[in-house]
């Protein structure tokens, strides 16, 4: 039994297969098994992550037709045979010292349900003004080095899902039954599995230390996601999560609500809000989001906010609108 299954879903990532993979082989940490999920690639990564298989025994290729993205991690779930679990995005890369540093710490605190770190934001990849920049929340978990619950420091819940950063102890997945939803494409299975990792683990523990790299694609531009229906199903997907658990941790609604703003935000951005499944979607959303939450919360953002009052109430937004702009004539 190996310590760590990491688990690739690959679909059509030749240009970065190659460096992601060499990543995963180098690790530190020599006591993995590296699970590739060819998803129906079309381009040249079969025969990519094939050659890396014939040259260390440590890899396993699944050729499978495309199912998406939660499938396909699903599929390497199936498989796995380690400790804890990984999973590495393709057109991404990792630190070598990532898997050991993540286990060790898992030695150090009797093998929590989750081990997470930070990651550094390849911002403007592939470009000339590539940059590298730590995520948002590197250094601002409260809990760092060690164990805790979600309910105490629900500081991941206002950032991106980033669950690429994290081991996952293999039993904890199984007590809990917990599978990425399998929805077309990517869609956003992230969302979710976020929501039912964090929420029910029992132990966590953060390093606070970026060992991922996670590629960030045309930042300058609008939202790349042209089918709305993936912004609003996935928090709701995440909403019947909190509820059917029955999870009432203020942190965490908070967390949970803060999501549901900003993805309200980005609706009324990049979409015609008077679209009637649109319009519908955020009926449900704002209904689902307690008023309460938003109105005191410190970590919600001003515009996340702004989003949220002016779907459900014009009079609300229009009343906040005018309370900060006097706030800030007076210097407050």
């Amino acid at each position: 039994m190996p310590s760590v299954s990491v688990i690739l879903p690959i679909y059509n990532v030749e240009n970065y297969l190659e460096q992601c993979l060499a990543s995963v082989r180098d690790q530190t940490l020599a006591d993995i098994e590296i699970i590739c999920v060819d998803d129906g690639s079309t381009d040249s990564s079969p025969s990519i992550m094939d050659r890396f298989a014939a040259e260390d025994k440590r890899f396993h290729v699944i050729h499978k037709e495309n199912g998406g993205y939660g499938k396909a991690v699903n599929t390497g779930l199936a498989f796995a045979t380690g400790t804890y679990i990984g999973i590495v995005e393709p057109d991404d890369y990792v630190s070598t010292r990532m898997f050991e540093t993540l286990l060790n710490a898992a030695k150090q605190h009797d093998e929590p349900d989750i081990v997470k770190s930070a990651y550094w934001r390849v911002v403007n990849a592939n470009t000339d003004q590539e940059q590298l920049l730590p995520a948002f929340y590197y250094h601002a978990v409260e809990h760092t080095g060690v164990v805790f619950t979600l309910d105490q420091d629900a500081e991941f819940l206002f950032h991106h899902p980033s669950i690429w950063t994290a081991i996952y102890k293999r039993s904890f997945l199984e007590d809990k039954g917990i599978r990425m939803h399998e929805i077309p494409g990517a869609g956003w299975a992230d969302n979710p599995w976020l929501i039912e990792t964090l929420v029910q683990a029992r132990s966590i523990v953060y390093v606070d230390e970026c060992l991922y790299y996670y590629r960030e694609f045309n930042t300058g531009s609008s939202s790349v996601v042209k089918d709305p229906s993936i912004i609003y199903n996935r928090w709701l997907d995440m909403d019947h999560i909190i509820k059917d658990l029955g999870i009432t941790a203020p942190r965490i609604l908070e967390g949970h609500f803060n999501r549901g703003c900003a993805y309200i935000e980005m609706l009324q951005k990049d979409f015609n809000t008077k679209d009637p499944n649109i319009a519908a979607a955020l009926h449900t959303m704002v209904g689902n989001i307690d008023y309460n939450v938003v109105r005191h919360s410190r970590k919600i953002p001003r515009n996340y906010k702004a989003a949220y009052y002016k779907e459900k109430n014009y009079l609300l937004y229009l009343g906040y609108r005018m309370g900060r702009k006097l706030k800030s004539m007076l210097g407050r």
